[in-house]
């Protein structure tokens, strides 16, 4: 019983380790950020090797070592997916669940899902005949694997996810407009240019590049009131396009203020008996890593809130 419970603890400092080195930060240790970096290589050497050989003049010479290349990279991926289920349960979110359900859950969240995407094309050819492109096409969106490691990311989808009734608004407005752009052009140009005019669905392609002021020029307004309408539609695309650019840029950096406003106010609190221990100071550096806060920033901020905390004067004693 002693040598079952043994290996059990074994198996479970292993899977610590690995947690460690797959899933926290990189400055944790130089393995990890090495593993990191070997890894952030491999998905960029793919993609490369996607790109070059969709050229038939490099693919076909290199057939051999392109093929190799595929399949050490789909092993590599193969085993970091596995291991990052195996490990998941170690993750303080999941510790409330079994190793079972807690899998499950890491399986179906978006970066693992991601993860998955990265070793489709194998089981893809496995069971299925696919077109080369298509399998091309899911290899190269092995660059959404950079999401693990480049956490500025998952700001960005925050703040997308938080604006989604704004700029799905914007976006909505944007077509309605387009629609009657489309329209007009087709009720003025029509019966002049039916082979760009001659519908309301040929009129589209007009009205997307001119609305968002594109303008490639391969289909040109030739009428005085087909110019005039197409002048006012540019005025407008200008603006309206910049709309959801605008609100993302806004939106972008009040999450940003909104995530160090509540990292101050984690530090206030632990400096409330006038210094952080280390247990704070690494209940703060993880507040940081969940709010994607640079460490350095981190330390900044204490250092500044330190200085008002020792500025202020006791209001019994005025010391």
């Amino acid at each position: 019983m002693t040598k079952i419970q043994s290996n059990i603890s074994n198996i479970s400092n292993w899977r610590v380790k690995t947690y460690q080195l797959l899933e926290s930060k990189t400055s944790a240790s130089t393995s990890a950020k090495v593993i990191t970096w070997l890894l952030i290589l491999l998905i960029i050497s793919n993609v490369v090797a996607v790109i070059v050989a969709s050229e038939q003049d490099y693919f076909q010479p290199n057939k051999d070592a392109f093929l190799l290349f595929e399949i050490i990279s789909l092993s590599l991926f193969s085993l970091e997916y596995l291991l990052r289920v195996w490990c998941c349960v170690e993750d303080k979110e999941y510790q409330n669940l079994s190793t079972f359900n807690a899998r499950v859950k890491y399986i179906l969240t978006p970066i693992a899902l991601i993860d998955l995407v990265a070793v489709l094309p194998f089981i893809i050819a496995i069971f299925f005949t696919v077109d080369l492109r298509t399998l091309r096409l899911i290899r190269v969106l092995r660059l959404l694997k950079l999401t693990h490691y480049f956490k500025g990311f998952n700001i960005f989808i925050t703040v997308i996810v938080k604006e989604t009734k704004s700029i799905t608004a914007a976006m909505m407005v944007m077509v309605f407009l387009i629609i009657i752009a489309a329209s007009l052009m087709h009720s003025v140009e029509g019966a002049i240019q039916p082979e760009a005019f001659g519908s309301i669905i040929h009129s589209f392609w007009w009205a997307v590049v001119t609305m968002t002021t594109v303008g490639y020029g391969d289909v040109v307004p030739v009428t005085a009131l087909g110019k005039v309408i197409s002048t006012f539609i540019m005025l407008i695309g200008v603006g309206l396009v910049a709309l959801p650019a605008g609100m993302l840029a806004a939106r972008f950096g009040e999450e940003l203020r909104e995530r160090k406003k509540n990292l101050n106010a984690h530090i206030k609190d632990a400096l409330s008996n006038g210094f952080i221990d280390v247990e704070q100071y690494g209940a703060l550096e993880e507040i940081a890593e969940k709010l994607e806060i640079d460490p350095k920033e981190l330390q900044r901020s204490i250092t500044l809130l330190k200085q008002g905390h020792h500025g202020k004067k006791c209001p019994h004693c005025g010391k």
